[in-house]
Formats: C-alpha cells, sequence, structure tokens
C-alpha cells in the first residue's frame, strides 16, 4: 500500500493505492496511517521545504521513503508543451498522464475546477496541446467582493445561469456564467473527443455541461501520480 500526497500551501489532499485500486482518504491524521501498510509515499508539492518536513513528522512517516514528482518533458506516452517543461504546474502535469491512462489513443480536454480553474488539450498521440489558467468560481467571487465597497456576497453557493436580482446573485451568478462560459468557449475552440472535469468544484459544473462528452474523475490527479510507483 502506497499514500498518495497532493500538499498544497494550505492543506493536503490524500489517496491510497494498493493492487492497483486507488481510494480516497479523506482525513490525513497520524493516528489512522500508522495502523495501515504504507511501503511508501509519493507526492507532489507547491508548498516550502519546512511545511514538508513538518507533515512527514506530525503524519509519524518521516521514517518511509518520500518520492517527490514534478514535471517532466516527457513521461509514461505524454508530452509536455512547455519550452521549460518544470515550470507547469504539477498538478496540471498528473491530470494529463492521468488522463491519458485512463483514455488513451483519445483527443482530451481536462478542466481542474478548484481554486484557479485550469484547462488543459492533449491529443490523442499523448501531445499537451497547451491550456489556459484562470480563477476558479470561488476566486473570482472573492476578488470582486474585495476590490469593490458595495458588493457582497454570502457561503452558501446557490448560483445558476440566468439573471441575477439581488447583489448576491448577481456576483455568483456572473462568476458561474464565466467559468461555464470559458470552459464551452475552450470546448469549441479546440474541440476533444471527451471532456474531463475534475477538482472540488467539478460536481457543482457537472450539471451546466450535460450536453457535452463530459466524464468527471475526482482521482485524476492522484491517478497520474500513481502511474510514478515503482512497487
Amino acid at each position: 500500500m502506497y499514500l498518495l500526497l497532493d500538499i498544497g500551501n494550505t492543506r493536503e489532499k490524500a489517496a491510497l493505492f494498493s493492487a492497483g485500486t486507488l481510494s480516497p482518504l479523506p482525513e490525513l491524521s497520524a493516528d489512522r496511517l500508522q495502523r495501515l501498510p504504507v511501503k511508501a509515499v509519493y507526492f507532489a508539492c507547491v508548498a516550502s521545504d519546512r511545511r514538508l518536513n513538518d507533515l512527514k513528522v506530525s503524519l509519524g512517516l518521516d521514517h518511509l521513503p518520500w518520492h517527490q514528482v514534478s514535471s517532466q518533458a516527457h513521461a509514461f506516452g505524454v508530452t509536455n508543451c512547455y519550452e521549460q517543461p518544470q515550470l507547469l504546474g504539477v498538478d496540471r502535469w498528473l491530470a494529463l498522464l492521468g488522463a491519458q491512462q485512463l483514455f488513451a489513443r483519445r483527443s482530451l480536454m481536462i478542466v481542474d475546477a478548484g481554486t484557479a480553474l485550469t484547462i488543459d488539450w492533449l491529443d490523442e498521440a499523448g501531445m499537451h496541446q497547451g491550456g489556459w489558467i484562470m480563477p476558479g468560481l470561488r476566486l473570482q467571487q472573492q476578488s470582486v467582493v474585495q476590490q469593490t465597497a458595495k458588493v457582497f456576497n454570502r457561503e452558501l453557493l446557490e448560483a445558476k445561469i440566468i439573471p441575477g436580482i439581488d447583489t448576491v446573485s448577481c456576483l455568483q451568478n456572473g462568476c458561474l456564467a464565466a467559468v461555464i462560459g470559458a470552459i464551452r468557449q475552450g470546448w469549441s475552440l479546440n474541440q476533444a473527443e471527451q471532456l474531463i472535469l475534475t477538482g472540488g468544484d467539478a460536481l457543482y459544473l457537472k450539471p451546466q455541461l450535460a450536453d457535452l462528452a463530459l466524464t468527471t474523475e475526482p482521482l485524476l490527479i492522484f491517478q497520474g501520480l500513481a502511474r510514478y510507483i515503482d512497487p
């Protein structure tokens, strides 16, 4: 069994990989992990070395091998289009690897709907065709609220693609329309055989894209990370 980690600056996401099967790990606690037969940790990290070391100690796993994965020019039949491949965000790189494994020899549009919304295209030969980065649904809303004096929001997200009738619905509906509009524009610009949706807002956005060739893959990044495991 292997522990897979996606380590951000403020939080970590985790999954377990055993006998070819991925399973999410919603609670990352030392008590639980120390009862599991974890052989090694494979991780992607955008946080500082200090945060990484603190995590190793707090999880009680500093005695295990830790293998960091970074973006590459080429791996597992996927070719990175960046001139400086190491500058492609590792989450995007792992999403490309996961998508190519799940949908081999198909042209793909991969949408990761998290804090940032990223869109990447991968052709049937595994060539990365480039992508977009933009603020995600909640980040757009936060930006408007923080930069204006009389626009406010609420925690509950109830956006719809219709005109708003008060400040909150105008803000939420407008940001949803911007995100969905960007995804649809991307689909029209470089239509693929399959649209793959992942990230924290994936299930919220899915109903707005139901007419497209859409699948949701919540563990897509971990699917890519698991390809690096060397049993």
